[in-house]
């Protein structure tokens, strides 16, 4: 948590994608905490949560129901749910569930669900998901070893810079090697449970409900959520903001830090704020 502890509402809840710690938000934090609280949070088994006990409970609506016990133990409330990526079907869950703590929603790159449906245009990852899935069961110690030397390595670095995923002349190579080790350190069974659990589940149908001020932002040569998937998700919801950044792939948070500080800081002043203020 960070920001003074007397800012005025809405506080910022920064919901993040599968496998991140905030890696994405290094730069954007220090700056929205100038006169806003902000909480990121550490979904279960990522970052400096622990792994949950077994049998895992990873279903998204679990992670929408944590969040909201994050914000009743810091006190926070309402707030603007910032989903990037997964984050923004836990957001669209946290909406759904517990509509009362949400004052606005803003999408980074993040669609309603199905995760794997439109990576890459392909349903090809969808389909090798329970073979992965088996494999890290069947050979736990080999796949956690395999995962933990090779994400982190320089050669899954340069793969990464070269292959598109990103965009190499926007992502600071620090941010990106954060996010590897990040995802080195998370069990690999565990991340791909999470994985199938995003796969399976969809908020679609809350987006027609939204009834609090919304922003969705989107990266034109993003492969992991194509634009044409975040065209149809902006047009189910009501009266919301849209905004296409024409280099960004998914990693926009990280390849655009000050700018996208600045969206969500304009969206907090000049939308959500008087909205808040008209329901008081």
């Amino acid at each position: 948590m960070s920001g003074p502890k007397d800012a005025p509402p809405p506080a910022i809840l920064i919901l993040d994608g599968l496998g991140c710690a905030g890696w994405a938000f290094e730069r954007i934090v220090p700056l929205l905490s100038e006169g806003r609280r902000v909480a990121l949070m550490h979904y279960r088994g990522h970052g400096q949560s622990p792994d949950p006990p077994r049998p895992w409970r990873l279903s998204i609506p679990t992670l929408a129901d944590d969040a909201a016990a994050a914000c009743d133990h810091l006190g926070i409330g309402p707030v603007v749910a910032v989903g990037f990526s997964m984050g923004f079907p836990v957001a669209l869950e946290l909406y759904r569930r517990h509509r009362e703590r949400v004052a606005g929603l803003l999408s980074l790159a993040g669609p309603s669900g199905r995760v794997l449906d439109s990576f890459q245009g392909t349903q090809n990852f969808r389909r090798l998901l329970p073979l992965a899935l088996a494999a890290t069961r069947i050979a736990r110690d080999v796949t956690t070893r395999t995962w933990r030397k090779w994400l982190p390595s320089p050669l899954s670095r340069e793969i990464s810079l070269r292959s598109g995923q990103v965009n190499a002349e926007r992502i600071e190579v620090a941010d990106l090697e954060l996010y590897m080790r990040g995802i080195a350190a998370m069990n690999p069974e565990l991340f791909l449970a999470v994985v199938d659990e995003a796969q399976r589940h969809s908020a679609a149908d809350v987006l027609p409900t939204i009834a609090v001020p919304t922003l969705v932002v989107a990266g034109a040569r993003d492969n992991f959520v194509p634009l044409a998937t975040m065209r149809a998700l902006v047009a189910q919801i009501p009266r919301a903001q849209w905004k296409v950044y024409p280099a960004a792939t998914h990693a926009l948070p990280a390849e655009y830090p000050l700018e996208i500080a600045d969206e969500i800081a304009a969206f907090i002043d000049h939308t959500v704020r008087p909205s808040l203020s008209s329901r008081t």
